[in-house]
């Protein structure tokens, strides 16, 4: 059944989408577009995951922001293979997010594909003008936060693209759902808004850990320093890397496909934003700290040393990523 918005005043059926603003808000937006073969294979997702994970990265960017997500607009291009089914299960799919996070699906277009299944999302929301995560704005000495745990959704697709694999199916699978279910953390996001806490900077990881660093590094004109011991990892990811001689690291720092919360924090508020994630069961780790000299990023090692992270390259769409 498809959510309803009391914000949505016209929706599917009429040339535009009309919706009300909230006073004292910004009203924000972001889109993705998803191509069948580039960002997802029908063979290893079932179009209920795909319609899930659609709406769910779009959602993430929201989060990202400190926003509240309150209507969508989808694209659809169709190519011939494709039956009604498959655009059901895909939109029952689509429907369960829009429910669970209160999108309305305002509006779209649909057209014909001449191969691939063609896919464009973008979500409106909206975001108290005082309480806007941007990229920028971290400074010297502001700790580098992350909610949840990194790398387990690039373990997962590398887990659905090549079959064998030692280690405990239940542990692989895990891996697996994360890759093809993402949660974006509007809750974490909401909670961070009314905490109080200054919060300096934030995005979603979707390229992975170290290029989004960058982004924020970047924009902020800083650097950082990551601590290796201190990155979140799941048992499913540490054992199964184990199990197949994998690189752990290759999937922490440059997996992406998190949709975690990146974020940095003045260092007074870090207990105060701990004990408030505590209160929803929500991992969130003090991974580095910021540092002044514009884009020198380094992971120090439980050694002391430190390693140069400006060459690790995150998902990048125009260059396989295999």
């Amino acid at each position: 059944m498809q959510y309803h918005s009391k914000k949505i005043k016209i929706g599917i059926g009429d040339d535009c989408a009309v919706y009300t603003s909230t006073p004292g808000k910004y009203q924000i937006a972001t889109t993705d577009a998803l191509l069948e073969t580039i960002h997802f294979d029908l063979l290893t997702t079932s179009p209920d995951q795909l319609g899930r994970k659609a709406l769910a990265v779009n959602i993430s960017d929201i989060a990202a922001m400190g926003g509240t997500p309150t209507l969508a607009l989808i694209t659809l291009g169709i190519p011939q293979k494709l039956k009604l089914r498959f655009l059901d299960q895909f939109y029952k799919g689509l429907n369960q997010v829009s429910k669970k996070y209160g999108v309305e699906l305002a509006g779209g277009d649909t057209i014909a594909s001449p191969k691939h299944l063609f896919i464009n999302i973008t979500v409106f929301g909206e975001v108290d003008k005082k309480r806007l995560f941007t990229r920028a704005g971290a400074r010297p000495g502001d700790k580098i936060l992350v909610t949840g745990t990194l790398g387990d959704s690039a373990l997962g697709l590398r887990l659905l693209e090549q079959k064998k694999w030692q280690g405990s199916p239940q542990k692989i699978n895990a891996l697996i759902q994360k890759h093809l279910n993402p949660t974006p953390r509007i809750l974490e996001s909401q909670i961070l808004a009314k905490s109080g806490a200054k919060i300096t900077s934030m995005i979603d990881i979707s390229d992975g850990l170290a290029q989004d660093l960058g982004h924020i590094c970047s924009s902020s004109g800083v650097g950082a320093n990551l601590l290796n011991e201190t990155l979140p990892k799941s048992s499913a990811l540490t054992q199964v890397c184990a199990n197949n001689n994998l690189n752990i690291n290759e999937f922490v720092l440059a997996g992406g496909e998190d949709y975690e919360l990146l974020f940095t924090s003045k260092p007074k508020d870090v207990t105060k934003i701990i004990k408030q994630f505590q209160k929803i069961d929500t991992a969130v780790t003090v991974i580095g700290e910021i540092t002044p000299t514009e884009g020198a990023i380094f992971l120090i090692r439980e050694n002391g040393r430190s390693e140069s992270l400006r060459k690790i390259k995150g998902y990048n769409h125009f260059r396989a990523n295999k």
